[in-house]
């Protein structure tokens, strides 16, 4: 946790960061059944940014790793192959994601 967050009063503890990152991780499991066309996965997006924000701040190092996760892309525009990034983009989510739990 950054001084920052601690200034702000709204850091989280260690153990609800861990809980909320869970959830978040078992959103994704969710977000993989579904069709990339879909209206979840933005409302996932918003909820796990918000909360990153939260418990590290927005200039943290911890919330970059998340946004910046899937890095850079080169979809092929049929079905399969926007199926194939979603779930990449999923991927990188997923390890950015349990690396927050894991760290220190």
């Amino acid at each position: 946790m950054t001084s920052q967050t601690k200034e702000r009063g709204t850091a989280l503890d260690k153990e609800e960061r861990v809980k909320l990152i869970q959830m978040s991780l078992d959103g994704i499991n969710f977000l993989r059944t579904l069709h990339f066309r879909n209206t979840e996965f933005p409302a996932w997006m918003n909820r796990v940014t918000e909360l990153l924000e939260k418990a590290y701040g927005k200039d943290s190092a911890e919330y970059r790793r998340f946004i910046n996760a899937p890095g850079k892309s080169f979809i092929v525009r049929t079905d399969t192959g926007m199926t194939e990034e979603y779930l990449r983009k999923l991927d990188c989510y997923e390890t950015a994601l349990k690396s927050l739990i894991y760290e220190g």
